[in-house]
């Protein structure tokens, strides 16, 4: 009697087994499909941070320039893979772009590749090296403000912070900040220059040797007054 009852039920069993089975697989697949759902979620999120943050900081960085002058080198990018930083590095001049790896460092942010080259910024200088171990000293570019005068192709600077007179270099901008001064009408008086530029060595106008100069990577604005205020 109990078997021929088990026969009779037995296929509701497998039925109710079968749907079990069935709910059970379908939890566990929407349980996954889930995960992985945001698991992709945080991913996309992840890479968008990543992607904010390299637009920040590509927008924030300055130029660094050689100490002569000729060489301008500019951060394009910065990235993490597989748990090492990236950094891509363009000279403006000759057009060259290395791509770079971050190493242990106990001074400074210091950058290198396989093919020998070498970026490594300390503050607010660096060096570049490249794989024929040619050395450049860089300054990286920040702005500046003084008084500025310019008369028969020669210019005068005094920084407004320290009062030091110096010269901004014929390169760069400085088209811009002579075309500017013109407009003013006040050939050979002084007026308030902002720009944003780094200090190199070039050759005095008298050959008598080397002089510091300012390279004038960018002007920013000019006013016809005779103080810093």
């Amino acid at each position: 009697m109990p078997s021929e009852t088990f026969r009779k039920i037995f296929p509701y069993i497998s039925i109710g087994v079968g749907i079990l089975v069935y709910v059970l697989y379908y939890m566990s697949t929407q349980s996954w499909n889930e995960a992985q759902s945001e698991y992709e979620r945080q991913e996309v999120q992840r890479r968008l941070a990543e992607e904010r943050e390299n637009q920040k900081l590509i927008a924030e960085s300055k130029p660094w320039i050689s100490d002569d002058g000729k060489e301008i080198y500019t951060l394009l990018s910065k990235t993490k893979k597989d748990g090492l930083t990236w950094i891509k590095l363009k000279e403006l001049n000759e057009g060259m772009t290395y791509n770079l790896r971050k190493v242990e460092s106990a001074n400074g942010e210091k950058y290198t590749s396989n093919a020998g080259n070498l970026f490594w910024i300390k503050g607010e200088e660096a060096i570049f090296e490249n794989d024929e171990k040619k050395k450049s000293n860089l300054n990286e570019v920040k702005k500046i403000s003084g008084l500025f005068s310019y008369m028969a192709d020669a210019n005068s600077f005094k920084f407004c912070e320290s009062h030091l007179q110096t010269s901004i270099a014929m390169l760069g901008d400085n088209a811009n900040i002579e075309k500017a001064y013109s407009e003013l009408n006040t050939s050979g008086k002084m007026v308030y220059l902002e720009l944003e530029g780094a200090m190199i060595k070039v050759e005095s106008m008298e050959g008598s040797g080397m002089i510091d100069a300012i390279y004038p990577y960018k002007f920013l604005d000019i006013e016809n007054r005779s103080d810093c205020k």
